[in-house]
């Protein structure tokens, strides 16, 4: 049986046992460059040049490399039992007998079905041609260039073909493809608008314009240029006609159906939240800015619907009970209220004034009032902050009041062990981690279809790995499988989503991370631990630029924030080589030894030995079996220059 030779990726030998086996790089290489050769066979003087390039000398160097390198080839061919060169005096011939490309059954156009053929290019291409090879000659870089080109192209070639046979059943595995090409290819036109399309058919309009707009962003900020003409046109074409559609679809009457009552045995499985009750104020005759009230009401009624710690009283319900007497509010219990956030609106001279007020029912005590006032025609500057302040005040004050309770009864609910996770979180150490893990699983086992605290398991995991630096990939895959749990039970909550970015990020499958964090922020936009880690995986990504953006964002949101927001912030300044910047980010951490390696780096980078060497002591002190290249192993990171600069520093600090 042949040994095979591995060209996408990291290139490698492979042995009859399937292992790998060892062989000098610069004799691969040979093979390789033989290997699309018709006839197999190349001078010596011309291999020399190619892999070496000419000097001053007239190539009698790169001769004598060449000679010491087929020696190495003669000795290893040996010890397989294998010749792949024939090697002359004058001439080598790549003998094919003996070894298997992985790119010769792509080269073949003899698969009828494209379907077919694109899953083969999705196989094979895990990598750029010979992504690891960097050849100092001038003809051996121009070669390459070229032949990664080629199987872009051949690539980008077979996504179309398939894309024209897009249907259900083929949908997943063309957008995998163009995910696959996009991350060889990131400014692939093709790529993109397969991706589009995927998404316009499964009627994700919202997905396939996110797609875009980060596509045109990209451009403008790593190229300053614009989406090509036909980029352009095909977003157009695509948006316009997939309105029309929808809309025709909207319009159609469907018949109405009784929806089905849900089984007991699944009631029983969710965990009995606190019922919040939002009463609108009540509408006056003389009052003219009652429309943009009565919005912003409204704007904080979903806001609060996207937070999965309290259960929201219908709106139509709300209104209903806004309109009763005030004897008859007692019917609170009724409708088992546990907190109502009263709202009442009020005009003089011109200005207006919005009163909330939250209220707990059970023990009739107020937990948080406030007047927001000033004229009207100052709320297109406020009105976002002002939502977003009622709804993280509302939101805090209940989940305090629920965190009080748990000394007064005898074992905590499932909703109160969910908090307690999550309030562990809040500084994330081992310690930290691991007693949050307990409290989701106690959630768990009084009601086992809780997303929330799925999703919070998966969280544990993920910073676990992130924490221990052992590279266990088993918690990934687990981290993984709970988000997948988490968003198959609550689909439209962005926790799921969430974590099943974090875990693709360190799973090193970038596009499929930013995917997860697209769906998860159309769930929740104003979620910062949410905003952080998608900027996490930006930096991991190569965008530090738009990392950045999204960073601040998420700190303006939380600005009292965990440590892993500045940690994130300060690895998107390092990959922008702002060092200073970068350790003054980590200087804002409250635990800063978490951030040792990379703030042993930046130091480095910048000269500062002293300071260098001591992050690495502490690094050490901590995981004291650090070693730079089994970490990067494990850290994903996808463009090599960035790794090399990450490299770099930590040698630099002491590192090995």
């Amino acid at each position: 049986m042949p040994f095979g030779l591995k060209t996408f990726g990291d290139m490698r030998l492979i042995g009859p046992d399937g292992q790998p086996a060892g062989f000098p790089d610069k004799g691969l290489t040979a093979i390789v460059f033989m290997g699309f050769r018709p006839s197999g066979r190349v001078s010596r003087a011309e291999l020399a040049s190619f892999l070496w390039g000419e000097d001053e000398d007239g190539g009698a160097k790169a001769l004598g490399n060449l000679r010491q390198l087929l020696s190495r080839v003669r000795t290893r061919q040996r010890e397989l039992g294998a010749t792949f060169l024939d090697i002359e005096s004058t001439d080598i011939t790549l003998n094919r007998s003996d070894i298997r490309f992985d790119f010769e059954e792509m080269q073949t156009r003899s698969l009828l079905d494209p379907v077919a053929r694109l899953d083969l290019f999705l196989r094979s291409m895990t990598g750029q041609f010979l992504a690891d090879l960097d050849i100092p000659s001038e003809a051996g870089q121009l070669w390459l260039l070229e032949r990664r080109d080629f199987w872009l192209g051949e690539f980008a070639s077979a996504l179309e073909d398939a894309a024209a046979m897009l249907s259900r059943q083929n949908g997943a595995s063309i957008k995998a493809a163009a995910a696959r090409l996009i991350e060889l290819d990131p400014y692939s036109d093709v790529a993109h608008q397969v991706l589009m399309r995927v998404y316009a058919k499964d009627r994700r309009l919202s997905q396939a314009r996110l797609i875009y707009d980060r596509y045109r962003q990209q451009l403008w900020s790593e190229l300053n240029t614009q989406p090509s003409e036909d980029m352009l046109r095909f977003a157009r074409l695509l948006f316009n006609d997939e309105e029309k559609r929808v809309a025709a679809v909207a319009a159609t009457p469907t018949p109405e159906r009784e929806e089905p009552r849900p089984q007991e045995s699944a009631a029983s499985s969710r965990p009995r939240l606190p019922r919040l009750l939002l009463l609108p104020p009540r509408r006056p005759d003389e009052q003219h800015n009652w429309a943009l009230m009565s919005g912003l009401i409204e704007d904080v009624t979903i806001g609060l619907c996207r937070i999965r710690t309290m259960a929201i009283v219908a709106p139509y319900t709300a209104r209903r009970i806004a309109t009763m007497a005030t004897e008859e509010i007692d019917l609170l219990k009724q409708y088992d209220v546990s907190y109502v956030l009263e709202t009442r609106l009020q005009e003089r001279n011109g200005k207006a004034a919005l009163y909330a007020t939250l209220v707990h029912v059970e023990g009739d005590e107020v937990l948080w009032s406030e007047k927001f006032r000033g004229h009207p025609d100052d709320l297109p500057d406020t009105y976002g902050e002002l939502v977003a302040r009622i709804v993280l005040e509302t939101a805090g004050s209940i989940e305090r009041k629920e965190l009080s309770k748990i000394h007064t009864v005898s074992r905590p609910t499932a909703y109160q062990n969910y908090l307690l996770g999550q309030h562990s979180l809040s500084v994330a150490d081992l310690p930290g981690i691991r007693r949050a893990r307990k409290f989701f699983r106690a959630a768990l086992l009084d009601a086992s279809e809780y997303a929330s605290a799925i999703a919070g398991l998966a969280r544990t995991e993920h910073l676990e790995w992130l924490l221990t630096a052992r590279g266990d990939r088993d918690l990934l895959q687990s981290a993984e499988a709970h988000a997948r749990d988490a968003i198959r039970i609550g689909a439209d909550d962005a926790g799921g989503y969430h974590q099943l970015g974090v875990a693709k990020l360190y799973q090193g499958q970038f596009f499929e991370s930013m995917e997860a964090f697209m769906e998860a922020e159309s769930r929740a936009p104003s979620h910062a631990d949410l905003i952080a880690d998608h900027a996490d995986t930006l930096v991991h990504a190569a965008d530090p630029i738009l990392a950045l953006d999204k960073i601040r964002r998420a700190i303006e949101l939380n600005p009292l924030c965990p440590d892993l927001y500045w940690w994130t912030a300060a690895g998107a300044n390092f990959f922008l080589e702002e060092f200073g910047e970068a350790i003054a980010c980590i200087g804002r951490m409250a635990d800063q030894a978490k951030a040792g390696r990379l703030a042993a780096a930046a130091y480095a980078m910048l000269g500062d030995q002293r300071n260098a060497r001591r992050e690495m002591r502490r690094t050490l002190a901590i995981y004291p079996d650090f070693t730079v290249d089994d970490w990067l192993m494990k850290v994903p990171i996808r463009e090599k220059w960035k790794m090399d600069m990450f490299r770099d520093g930590l040698r630099r600090s002491g590192f090995r």
